[in-house]
């Protein structure tokens, strides 16, 4: 039996906003790393942000690779591979940003000035606070989109079980637009 290979036509706009996406994501965990490593003894305040900078770039850029190999291979052992490991550098990430968010949110606004008091490096530090925002927003953003899309499909459903229901003169899951004797 041939095995046919399902294409799906994707809209140009699709693929563009998914690229596009995907390279901006590439560039900042790149400079995310490159902060992180270059600034890795420039927080006294908090030591952690430097290291979590650099295991959030390393994480996203080797999860980014994983996806994109299994979107390659469709099938076989590697694609269970990919996906299994992907999952669970996902459950890693995730933890991990929960720790980086602790770390980098209690020290807000911190002491820039290097020399004094706990300091932390000025481009480090709002480099990683801006990051953990964006994606707690997006995270934010993707929960109301998901909850305004369930909610819609549920009126939908509600609106639309006076066909559903079925009647003496129907058999179950039949759509009539007859009232039944319950809508009298």
């Amino acid at each position: 039996m041939d095995a046919q290979v399902e294409f799906r036509p994707q809209s140009a706009a699709l693929i563009s906003t998914t690229i596009v996406v995907n390279i901006i994501w590439w560039m900042v965990m790149i400079a995310a790393i490159y902060l992180g490593a270059t600034h890795l003894g420039s927080c006294p305040l908090q030591p952690n942000i430097p290291i979590y900078l650099i295991v959030l770039g390393a994480g996203s850029i080797v999860s980014l690779c994983m996806t994109y190999t299994r979107s390659i291979m469709k099938d076989g052992c590697i694609y269970i591979l990919t996906s299994v490991c992907t999952a669970f550098l996902h459950i890693l990430s995730f933890c991990w940003f929960i720790a980086g968010t602790v770390w980098v949110y209690p020290i807000y606004p911190p002491n820039y000035t290097p020399g004094a008091a706990p300091y932390c490096q000025k481009t480090t530090y709002l480099f990683a606070f801006v990051v953990t925002t964006l994606v707690w927003a997006t995270m934010a953003l993707m929960f109301v989109c998901g909850f305004c899309f369930s909610l819609v499909t549920c009126c939908t459903t509600v609106t639309a079980r006076h066909r559903l229901i079925p009647s003496r003169s129907s058999f179950y899951g039949a759509v009539s637009d007859e009232p039944t004797a319950g809508d009298v």
